[in-house]
């Protein structure tokens, strides 16, 4: 079942285009510590809650293949001091969305991540397990199939593992990308920055089948990408910021089935845009955040392979002063 060899959707490179000439002036410019507010020396504990609709799609002439996890709403709790900025991400069955298990199948979401940001680099590095889906689309396959009556087509032992990051370098001094990842800073005065990157990562997707096959898929990915960000700082506690990016590379793949190998190689198309609301204060910090990412690419057989996520995100923190151990320790 090769068709579990998925990832994927359309294109921002229009949107992307203009985006960046807009703004291109406010690339480059003199660094003010006055633009940019630091809360580094203090201690930031938060929490977020994500709502992902992630579609891993099929297209051929003959077929669409919707594939999805039963994960709709992840919580994620973060620690930030100095350097460091650290969390962890999980998808607990008593939120409204993961408690659908008798339709949708049991799924389980695990996250680990790290921000780290060097003067002007920005570093990440993530580790992300996945573990059961099922078919969006069942009633393209069984045209008697009720919805909320009957369950949907379920892959439930496919596992997905992930590791991988990206390495990033904001040309403009005067502009915060932490102040958006971490929120460690806060931008006092508009700004905006071409941000460079290069993203990779490794994917090994596991499934044994009914029949007792096991199939078995490694990917990996590597992608120039370019983003614009741009914070408008519409109070001095009120900042919205917009982003666009869209990026380009190789994907490298090797299935294996009942030990027959299939290697393939594919060029793909990433693109994302996203925007975020926040409120700051010295202590308390609270925002929401809506994205889009996904990326395209044909397979050998011309199918288009696209992955989908539309991403919403509401967080809040609060910031303590460090204790005396943590200082001398860091």
């Amino acid at each position: 079942m090769n068709t579990i060899h998925l990832y994927f959707s359309k294109s921002l490179r229009y949107s992307f285009i203009l985006f960046a000439l807009i703004f291109i002036e406010q690339s480059f410019g003199q660094e003010d510590e006055n633009r940019i507010k630091s809360y580094v020396d203090q201690l930031a504990f938060g929490v977020d809650f994500s709502t992902d609709l992630s579609e891993y799609v099929l297209h051929n002439n003959d077929l669409n293949f919707h594939l999805v996890s039963n994960n709709d709403v992840k919580m994620t709790m973060r620690m930030s001091y100095k350097f460091l900025d650290i969390s962890f991400g999980f998808a607990p069955g008593f939120l409204p969305g993961n408690d659908d298990d008798e339709l949708k199948g049991e799924s389980s979401f695990t996250e680990y991540s790290v921000n780290l940001f060097p003067k002007q680099f920005v570093q990440n590095l993530f580790y992300r397990r996945m573990k059961g889906f099922y078919v969006e689309n069942t009633e393209d396959f069984f045209p008697l199939w009720q919805e909320g009556t009957d369950p949907y087509f379920q892959f439930s032992d496919l596992k997905s593992i992930e590791w991988g990051g990206y390495t990033g370098f904001v040309l403009n001094k005067d502009f915060s990308l932490r102040a958006l990842l971490s929120r460690q800073e806060w931008q006092m005065e508009s700004s905006g920055s071409f941000v460079p990157a290069l993203r990779y990562d490794f994917t090994k997707m596991t499934n044994p089948f009914d029949d007792g096959s096991y199939g078995k898929e490694n990917q990996v990915d590597l992608r120039a990408d370019l983003g614009y960000y741009y914070n408008w700082v519409v109070t001095s506690n009120v900042n919205i910021a917009p982003y666009v990016r869209a990026g380009i590379g190789p994907k490298f793949s090797k299935y294996t089935l009942d030990g027959v190998v299939e290697k393939n190689s594919y060029f793909v198309f990433d693109y994302g845009a996203g925007f975020q609301v926040g409120y700051n204060t010295d202590k308390l910090y609270m925002g929401v955040r809506g994205n889009y990412n996904g990326y395209s690419y044909k397979s050998e057989e011309e199918n288009t392979i696209t992955n989908n996520l539309w991403h919403g995100l509401f967080f809040v923190g609060y910031r303590f002063n460090a204790p005396e151990k943590l200082k001398k320790l860091l």
